[in-house]
């Protein structure tokens, strides 16, 4: 009961920061919020608590693992003795993973299937699916609801690309909500990074599905609809490209997926060394009486006691989510298992790490989606920053009801 209190709390202080940088208090469509904070409710209550949730999610977890155990043979065949290298030395007993052959190359793979499946019509259908459920539940426009849906499926810029034609005459609210979502979820592919870097596969499922709502939760109270949008009722959903036949919707995949696997290792490259050039300089200028991990540890404290993180957990808790705010989320969860947690601070951890809520996201973005309407670029920049907190409270909002649900 305590726990369950202290998470109600949580989500009622969540929704009332949001409320302080709402636009216009009095446009709120608050059954829009009830209706998707029930459904985030429901679902947590599902994988959590209940024998067919939990069987479910561990068989698409174990599924997400068998396709990298796939891939490792892959990995193995190109890279040869250097994939379990490590194992081999005589004497070596540090650990034998190595982040870019066991988290990163996979992800080739999965971009290859995941292609596979959008040549043979199953993603279209699927999300077509979920959008039609989301615009009947929430009231969204099809616009909304298929980016919405898509965005589970489909990295930030990726899920806007299915409704790239409508976004230069979305109002404001909408193409707030796209950017939120957008922030919040991590697509189909991010898992199998997570899983990698320690995180628990069905937490970070659940997590990803739960933001779509989360994101719609916290966009349509800091930008509510503030025009006549009547006239998009329908869903869209525009055809991409996936090959003209298997093969070449394989190779299309894969190469997309190598770029997504340079992509994220030179942003490593960059961002790590940075991280540490940021802690010597908080030491030095500190006299050595703080660090960069102090700073986070503070700075994000709030946001602990708000999602009910054990008192124990509290500063590491803080300290990944501020690395995943101030940096990404791959970076959040590549301290994950080296810092101790509780079972409770973990899975609230696993849950509010899973999303792209961070600074470098709004660069994407703006590139990505100014490329898609080039006249709406100066409205995506200026957005920016209010969808990193809109995004980063869906996250927060999602380990909230995770943990009131939590069972040892």
């Amino acid at each position: 009961m305590e726990q369950f209190l202290r998470g109600s709390l949580g989500v009622v202080l969540l929704l009332g920061i949001a409320a302080l940088f709402s636009s216009d208090l009095k446009k709120i469509r608050w059954s829009t919020v009830g209706y998707a904070l029930l459904f985030n409710g429901l679902f947590a209550f599902l994988v959590l608590r209940t024998l067919p949730g939990r069987l479910f999610f561990d068989k698409a977890s174990g599924c997400l693992l068998q396709i990298m155990k796939f891939a490792a043979e892959g990995t193995r065949f190109v890279f040869g003795p250097l994939f379990d290298g490590f194992s081999r030395i005589p004497g070596y007993t540090g650990s034998s993973y190595v982040f870019v052959l066991g988290a990163l190359v996979p992800i080739v793979f999965f971009g290859a299937l995941i292609s596979l499946l959008y040549h043979l019509g199953v993603i279209q259908g699927v999300v077509r699916t979920v959008a039609w459920g989301f615009m009947r539940l929430f009231g969204l426009t099809g616009p909304e609801a298929t980016v919405v849906a898509s965005n589970i499926f489909l990295g930030q810029v990726q899920g806007a690309m299915v409704v790239a034609p409508y976004i230069p005459e979305m109002s404001e609210s909408q193409l707030f909500q796209l950017m939120v979502v957008g922030m919040s979820t991590v697509g189909a592919g991010m898992p199998i990074v997570y899983a990698g870097l320690g995180a628990r596969m069905d937490y970070v499922l659940a997590a990803n599905i739960m933001a779509a709502p989360a994101a719609v939760v916290f966009a349509k109270i800091m930008a509510p609809e503030r025009e006549d949008r009547s006239w998009e009722a329908g869903l869209t959903l525009t055809d991409q490209s996936r090959g003209v036949n298997l093969l070449d919707a394989m190779s299309q995949g894969a190469m997309g997926g190598w770029q997504v696997v340079v992509a994220i290792a030179v942003m490593l490259l960059a961002f790590i060394p940075f991280i540490h050039l940021i802690d010597w300089a908080i030491i030095k200028l500190s006299f050595a009486s703080s660090d960069l991990e102090t700073v986070l540890s503070w700075t994000f404290a709030p946001a602990a006691y708000i999602v009910g993180v054990p008192s124990g957990d509290v500063a590491n808790f803080a300290k990944l989510v501020g690395q995943k705010t101030a940096f990404n989320e791959v970076i959040g969860f590549s301290g994950l298992k080296g810092t101790p947690l509780s079972p409770k601070g973990f899975m609230l951890a696993c849950f509010a790490l899973t999303g792209f809520a961070n600074f470098t996201s709004i660069a994407i973005q703006i590139g990505g989606l100014g490329a898609l309407a080039p006249s709406r670029k100066g409205d995506v920049a200026r957005l920016g920053l209010r969808c990193v907190l809109a995004a980063t409270l869906a996250n927060l909002l999602n380990a909230t009801i995770a943990g009131m649900l939590f069972s040892a």
